[in-house]
């Protein structure tokens, strides 16, 4: 036995030198005056090397060590001519040169983002969430890169939106900070906060007892924003954390330009269900702002590339995201159940533009009348379940890579699925009330709240920050508990 242990540990070692040796070895030559967000920037494409291509980086301050066979400059200092005035600060290149590949802006944070994009070109994609490499790994090479970027638009903000618990305002600094980061990897340059007048904090949620979707708590007894309880000056300090951990990334966090266009991705007064419409790119400058984030990584992807290139579409935007991460054919799949989401969100702008916007009477009121269910309740389910058997359609594709990212959105749709269930059920209900039916009465309430349950508990499986724990929490407070009450006083 412990013969074949040694020789077992020896193999593991052999393999793992082995494997090491495939990868690159890489010299990276940095300024050594570099600014701290080239110095970042160097931090971040090692990381990427490693990643891609389990490269091995050795970094040299102002030049290569002699013999240095792959080298990349970083930064504007490093250029070597391959960067020019004339595309401003925020431009940046990679490009291939006799002396190496050079990824370089004329500005820190410009040289960051070139960084990026040397890390999109090879495959990475970049989501919200956190970052999905290719699939298949891409072979390493310096040659044939002439990537040379100029913003179409000087300002790509976020604007951080916050008013209520289904919204930034559950976030904390830290959670921003990470969004923040993955919205640098996009080339996004501006983050825009709440104006001192806006209310930001609110009241804690009550989540013990009996409700749906508990594990997203972790055991808490009420959902609060803790950098935002206790201390009167706490909004303030949240604010400045933020601006802070925008600034560490190169996002500026002045008010936004009079003439910058705001695009609210989702439902525009913060909806909970998951909601979309063809994102229109302004011709000047824009700030971007969502409820539920997670959302809106096709939109967001769409906007980080459009705005640098005017030939991107969002069907092509879409195919450059999934396919490196997701395989081929993944794209068109995935097209086609967010055309469905479209198709109702359409349909619940047009109908009730209210519908699942939290409201203490968001849900209950529709137990409260007896009128007929409105035919667009019977529609909007039908393509929420075109919606959720295109995302596992796609899924299965996918099989490896991105499917956690596919999983989001399929539970997210099943969670809209449920609750259009949830409502007409309780409409079903009520109508039996009015009708003296206790029985049809009964049996539709208890539909009304196991659909509810299973609206929350999916969603629960996919809720990757605040914003999505503060949707569930309020609809245990607006829906799940009411119906339980309304279920309690049965006759």
């Amino acid at each position: 036995m412990k013969t074949t242990l040694f020789s077992t540990l020896c193999l593991a070692a052999i393999l793992s030198s082995v494997s090491a040796a495939d990868g690159p070895s890489v010299t990276l030559v940095t300024d050594p005056n570099a600014a701290p967000l080239e110095t970042h920037a160097a931090k971040e494409l090692t990381g990427l090397l490693t990643t891609l291509f389990d490269a091995r980086v050795t970094i040299a301050k102002g030049n290569p060590p002699e013999g240095a066979t792959r080298v990349i400059r970083l930064g504007a200092a490093q250029s070597a001519g391959a960067l020019t005035a004339d595309l401003g600060q925020q431009g940046h290149v990679v490009k291939s040169t006799p002396s190496g590949l050079v990824i370089a802006g004329n500005s820190p944070v410009a040289t960051l983002w070139a960084v990026y994009e040397y890390g999109y070109a090879n495959g990475m994609r970049y989501l919200t969430g956190g970052d999905f490499p290719p699939r298949e790994k891409p072979a390493f090479t310096l040659d044939g890169f002439d990537i040379v970027r100029t913003p179409r638009h000087a300002t790509r903000a976020w604007r951080v939106r916050a008013n209520g618990p289904a919204s930034q305002a559950a976030w904390t600094v830290a959670d921003h900070e990470i969004l923040l980061r993955q919205l640098a990897k996009l080339a996004f340059n501006a983050v825009i906060l709440p104006g001192k007048d806006e209310p930001i904090a609110f009241e804690p949620i009550d989540v013990t007892g009996d409700i749906a979707g508990r594990s997203v708590f972790g055991g808490a007894k009420s959902f609060a924003n803790p950098d935002l309880e206790g201390d009167p000056g706490a909004a303030e300090k949240w604010l400045a954390g933020i601006r802070d951990a925008a600034g560490a990334l190169g996002l500026t966090s002045d008010p936004a330009p009079a003439a910058a266009a705001t695009i609210s991705l989702g439902q525009p007064q913060g909806g909970l269900l998951p909601q979309t419409a063809p994102v229109v790119l302004p011709a000047g400058d824009f700030a971007v702002e969502a409820a539920i984030v997670g959302d809106f990584n096709p939109e967001l992807h769409y906007l980080s590339r459009a705005a640098w290139d005017d030939s991107v579409t969002p069907e092509s935007a879409l195919r450059d995201l999934a396919t490196p991460i997701c395989g081929e054919g993944v794209a068109e799949t995935l097209a086609l159940g967010f055309a469905a989401v479209a198709e109702v969100s359409a349909l619940i702008e047009k109908a009730d533009p209210a519908f699942a916007v939290p409201d203490p009477k968001m849900f209950m009121e529709h137990y409260a009348g007896a009128e007929p269910a409105p035919e667009w309740w019977a529609k909007g389910k039908e393509l929420y379940g075109k919606a959720v058997g295109e995302m596992y359609r796609a899924n299965t594709r996918a099989r490896d890579g991105a499917r956690p990212w596919i999983l989001h959105h399929a539970k997210r749709y099943t969670f809209a699925l449920h609750y259009l269930t949830a409502v007409e059920a309780a409409r079903n209900a009520a109508i039996a009330r009015a009708a003296m039916d206790d029985d049809a009465w009964a049996e539709n309430l208890e539909a009304a709240v196991e659909a509810m349950h299973n609206a929350l508990g999916i969603h629960s499986e996919v809720a990757a920050d605040p914003s999505d724990r503060g949707a569930i929490a309020l609809l245990n407070d607006f829906a799940y508990r009411p119906l339980l009450e309304a279920l309690d006083e049965l006759p």
